[in-house]
């Protein structure tokens, strides 16, 4: 059987290329059946007509329904019925296999009909669903900026006014704003990182997302126009723009969802602009001086906006309906923030103070008065510790219950701007009005360093380090020159050093050799002492056999004379005779069995002498043997 039929038999869905959903074929009868009652040309309830491909991607009422890839747009979850909005709204729901087919047609991208081609997507896929606690750390490493411009893209002999500073939640990255451009910076080492052109203007404001991943950027030319970029940190791409103003903005933030993006500024309007179509969604007229701050919940459910008469609301962001009105400020906010829990909103005002705000009830919690003459800048950490900074030349630190920790400078040179604590709370960052950032310590006020807002260009940093390269080589050659007397001092000091130690290493030695000699003396008197031993041993051994032998001579003479003794035909004479033998016989026996007594007796002493001093003997041959390989470490 030919390979190609084999292959074809085992995986048939090789031979059938996989067919692309369409509206005309695929999506228009699900519609037909179960939606155009609603939305057709003559009811188009919520203002959306599903009879025609075009008028299907143009939306309703709401906005869009559909965008190509995106899979949790409204019209999926609608008719999922996961949402607010259901449909069909009465009847049997959709068919698992119908709602797949929708899925398909949005993951194709939008065909219209077989020979149409597929629409790409209008924005960048983010990552919009957000966690259960907003304020919790993103998984994996926080994202830096790798590989991004570094060359400024505007040049300056001084620094301009520092209008923002923002401090990444999760890096430890802080960007700051500079004259057409916006500059990260490494918050332990102050090293610069990445540069952000923003041709569009001046940058006025910036803003972090929650998981560290984009940086929104507001400004523009004031009197002219305004606008924002949204960029990606780590590559530096500009991934969106939105917002038309005919003003610089002041301030302004972009949705975790990414949905929309919220911006406000001399109009003395809040504005909501849709990040797909870059359309004016709301415009809400509320403030009666100039928009100089607003900020989004972590969680993207607030959204909080304070003016230059002393204004703050708090909308929901969704309807831009008016939540909370926050009265009590006498003069302009300079600050509104949320904490990262979105539960507290602090607001900083010129009247001197800040307040912190509670979202279920807008009640106000605490009033700190913090700077006399008016608070110029207020930042939250991550952990709900907090920074200000004022007209009186002052950097505070406060606790997470409001309280005063420290002061963590004074006399400042020039009015503080904007103010940012690092994503673990050890370092404060204060920019002011000549375009310097100071760096302080949080844990004892230690001063760490400084950022200025007009980066040299490379080229002027290498001829800096050349140049300091240079000044050191000089340097490096004057000492030497100037050391050469005492580098001769130390060299005959470090030989006198030499030879000390080699008598000192000499003697050392010699003291081991002497206690190797002492050592050896005693294994050889040991020795000695041990082979007299061996030969008295021996001696007495051959002593117990003579003695032995002698005694069992007189006791076999002594056996002889008793069996003779008990003869019945001796007589009298002889009789006598041998009992006299006798009694000699048992004295010399008692006299020979005493003697045997005390040579077995020297023997059993001289072996057990044997027995105690062999083993000391040994060991001193082998510390003998050791101390002699000290000796010879010793005098290498």
């Amino acid at each position: 059987m030919p390979r190609s039929i084999i292959i074809l038999l085992i995986f048939p869905s090789l031979a059938i290329a996989v067919e692309q959903i369409n509206f005309d074929e695929h999506v228009f009868p699900i519609f037909q059946q179960s939606c155009l009652n609603c939305h057709n040309p003559d009811k188009t309830k919520g203002g959306l007509d599903l009879s025609s491909y075009l008028s299907a991607l143009k939306g309703g009422s709401g906005g869009k329904i559909v965008d190509p890839g995106e899979t949790n747009s409204s019209l999926i979850t609608s008719v999922q019925q996961t949402s607010d909005k259901k449909m069909p709204p009465e009847g049997d729901k959709l068919s698992d296999d119908q709602i797949r087919t929708l899925s398909r047609w949005i993951v194709d991208g939008l065909l219209e009909n077989k020979s149409s081609s597929a629409r790409k997507p209008t924005k960048p896929k983010f990552e919009s669903t957000l966690r259960s606690d907003p304020a919790a750390k993103p998984d994996g490493p926080p994202p830096m900026p790798e590989h991004l411009l570094l060359e400024p893209s505007v040049i300056t002999s001084r620094p301009s006014s520092i209008h923002a500073i923002a401090a990444s939640p999760w890096a430890p990255l802080l960007a700051v704003t500079g004259q057409r451009q916006v500059l990260l910076h490494h918050t332990e080492s102050l090293e610069l990182v990445g540069i952000l052109p923003f041709p569009e203007g001046e940058p006025t404001a910036l803003a972090f997302t929650p998981d560290s991943r984009y940086l929104l950027v507001g400004g523009g030319v004031p009197g002219k126009s305004g606008t924002t970029v949204t960029f990606d940190i780590t590559t530096g791409t500009r991934l969106l723009t939105a917002a038309r103003e005919f003003d610089s903005v002041l301030a302004a933030d972009i949705r975790p969802s990414f949905d929309f993006v919220a911006t406000g500024g001399p109009s003395r309007l809040l504005k909501i602009w849709n990040t797909e179509t870059g359309e004016l969604v709301k415009s809400v007229k509320k403030h009666t001086d100039w928009i100089t701050t607003l900020d989004l919940s972590a969680d993207g459910v607030l959204l909080a906006s304070g003016d230059r008469n002393g204004g703050v609301w708090v909308w929901e962001s969704q309807t831009a309906s008016e939540f909370h009105t926050l009265r009590g400020h006498q003069a302009a906010i300079s600050t509104a923030v949320f904490r990262s829990d979105s539960n507290v909103l602090a607001t900083a005002s010129e009247d001197g103070t800040v307040r912190f705000w509670e979202m279920t009830g807008g009640n106000e919690v605490k009033k700190i008065d913090a700077h006399p003459g008016g608070v110029t800048a207020f930042a939250f950490s991550q952990n709900g510790m907090s920074v200000t900074a004022g007209r009186d030349f002052k950097l505070k630190l406060w606790g997470q219950d409001f309280t005063h920790v420290r002061d963590l400078a004074q006399n400042l040179p020039a009015i503080p701007t904007a103010v940012a604590l690092d994503s673990e709370g050890k370092h404060a960052f204060i920019a002011d009005a000549e375009g310097a950032v100071r760096v302080f310590q949080t844990t004892d006020a230690k001063p760490v360093g400084e950022i200025q807002a007009n980066p040299p260009t490379i080229a002027a940093r290498l001829e800096i380090l050349s140049s300091q390269s240079a000044h050191q080589n000089q340097a490096i050659a004057a000492a030497e020159k100037a050391s050469e007397p005492a580098n001769q001092q130390i060299e005959i000091a470090k030989a006198t050093l030499r030879q000390i130690n080699a008598a000192h290493k000499h003697w050392a030695a010699a003291t081991i050799n002497a206690k190797a000699i002492t050592t050896r003396h005693q294994a050889e008197a040991s020795a000695l002492a041990i082979d007299d031993q061996q030969n008295q041993f021996s001696k007495s051994a051959a002593n117990v056999t003579i003695e032995s032998n002698a005694l069992n001579l007189f006791r076999n003479q002594h056996a002889s004379l008793v069996k003779l003794l008990n003869r019945s035909d001796l007589g009298s004479p002889l009789r006598e005779e041998i009992e006299a033998t006798l009694v000699a016989i048992d004295i010399r026996m008692h006299h020979q069995l005493v003697e045997f007594s005390k040579v077995e007796n020297e023997t059993l002493d001289a072996r057990d002498r044997i027995e105690r001093d062999a083993p000391l003997a040994h060991q001193k041959q082998i510390d003998t043997m050791d101390l002699y390989k000290s000796y010879l470490q010793a005098r290498e």
